[in-house]
């Protein structure tokens, strides 16, 4: 679980660098910080990451909230734009959300199996 871990936070951080410095091959329309985000989820989950080589509970533990919270942001932003129908994927924003919640929802539940696992072993 720790490579994913680094994998996925590594992945977060490239796309959101991706999003931000080259926003005209993604189609946006200006650079905007806010293309940022997916970085700044992956970098406390980077975080988490280094710390599970040193305490692998914690650093674990760590890089999981930093994913649940960015899955539960880029829901939270397409969920009700689809609804409404204003989310439009030939834009660059939900291309950039869309991604980040992915690697946010596979990192996630990737873990919570991998918690329930080693409690089952623990008996």
């Amino acid at each position: 679980m720790r490579t994913l871990a680094f994998l996925c936070a590594i992945l977060l951080i490239i796309t959101g660098l991706f999003g931000y410095f080259a926003w005209e091959a993604i189609g946006a329309t200006a650079q905007s910080i806010t293309a940022l985000i997916p970085a700044f989820v992956g970098l406390p989950m980077l975080i988490g990451a280094i710390i599970t080589l040193k305490s692998n509970k914690v650093g674990m533990h760590i890089a999981v909230l930093f994913s649940l919270l960015g899955a539960l942001a880029g829901l939270g932003r397409l969920v009700p734009g689809l609804i409404k129908g204003t989310v439009h994927f030939a834009d660059a924003a939900p291309k950039l959300i869309l991604t980040m919640t992915v690697i946010c929802i596979v990192f996630t539940v990737m873990a919570v199996r991998s918690f329930i696992a080693a409690r089952r072993a623990r008996g």
